[in-house]
C-alpha cells in the first residue's frame, strides 16, 4: 500500500501529537493542572466549575478513550493488508469513541485508578479555589483555638495541639493524618511555631487531606 505525499503529511502529524497525548499511566498533578489551565472559570447552575465538573465525571473516561483511538487509528494508518480491509474502510473515530464511554464506566475497572486519581486532583483544586473566596472565617477560628491554648506551641507539642483542634473543629480525625513534624522539620524542637506558620500549614493542610471533603471544608469556612 503506497502512500502519497500528502498520506505522508497526515501519518508524520499523527505521530507527533500521537507522541504529546497524555498517557493515563503517568498521570500527575501537572498534567491535571496542563488539562485546566487556560480553560474558563465558568460556573454552571449548582455553583460547580465546569471545568473541574468535566474532571471529575468525564476526563478520566475521555483521556483512555482517547488513547485508545489513537493506537487503533496508528494501526489503521500503517494497514499491512493482514487486516479485513472491509473493517479498515468502515472504520469510524467517533463510533469508536462512544463505543468505548459507553462500555468504560469510569468507577470500575481499569479506569478506577485514573478516576481516583482525577477525584483527588479535583478536590484538592475545588478546596483550594473554596478557602481563597473565603479564608477568613477558617482562619478566625483556627486562631481562636491557638489563643485559647495559651501556650507556645512547638514541634514536640503539635500532634496533640492539632488532635484537640480536630475534635473541636468536628473533622473526625482527619487533621492528624497531616505530617505536621514533618512540615516544620527546619524548627527546632522547641523552636516557637508563630500563628502565622501555623495558619500557612493549617491551610495547606485542608487542601492536602483527601479524606477533608468539600462539605468538611464548607463547615470551616462558615
Amino acid at each position: 500500500m503506497n502512500k502519497t505525499d500528502d498520506e505522508n503529511y497526515y501519518l508524520l502529524l499523527f505521530q507527533t501529537e500521537f507522541s504529546n497525548l497524555i498517557s493515563t499511566k503517568e498521570m500527575s498533578s501537572e498534567i491535571f493542572y496542563s488539562i485546566i489551565t487556560g480553560m474558563d472559570d465558568v460556573m454552571l447552575k449548582n455553583n460547580e466549575f465546569m471545568d473541574l465538573y468535566l474532571c471529575e465525571k468525564l476526563f478520566s473516561t475521555l483521556l483512555p478513550g482517547l488513547e485508545s483511538l489513537s493506537k487503533n487509528v496508528e494501526k489503521l494508518m500503517f494497514y499491512s493488508g493482514k487486516e479485513d480491509e472491509k473493517e479498515v474502510n468502515r472504520f469510524n473515530p467517533c463510533n469508536y469513541l462512544a463505543e468505548f464511554l459507553m462500555r468504560n464506566n469510569p468507577k470500575y475497572g481499569k479506569n478506577l485508578e485514573l478516576n481516583e486519581k482525577f477525584l483527588i486532583y479535583t478536590r484538592k483544586e475545588r478546596k483550594r479555589r473554596m478557602i481563597e473566596k473565603n479564608q477568613k472565617n477558617m482562619f478566625d477560628k483556627v486562631t481562636n483555638i491557638y489563643k485559647d491554648k495559651k501556650f507556645a506551641l512547638n514541634k514536640m507539642n503539635i500532634v496533640k495541639f492539632v488532635e484537640d483542634m480536630d475534635i473541636i473543629l468536628k473533622l473526625k480525625n482527619q487533621l492528624p493524618n497531616y505530617q505536621w513534624v514533618e512540615h516544620f522539620r527546619r524548627n527546632k524542637d522547641d523552636q516557637e511555631i508563630s500563628l502565622q506558620e501555623f495558619l500557612d500549614a493549617f491551610k495547606i493542610a485542608v487542601m492536602e487531606l483527601h479524606e477533608i471533603d468539600e462539605n468538611m471544608t464548607q463547615m470551616l469556612l462558615k
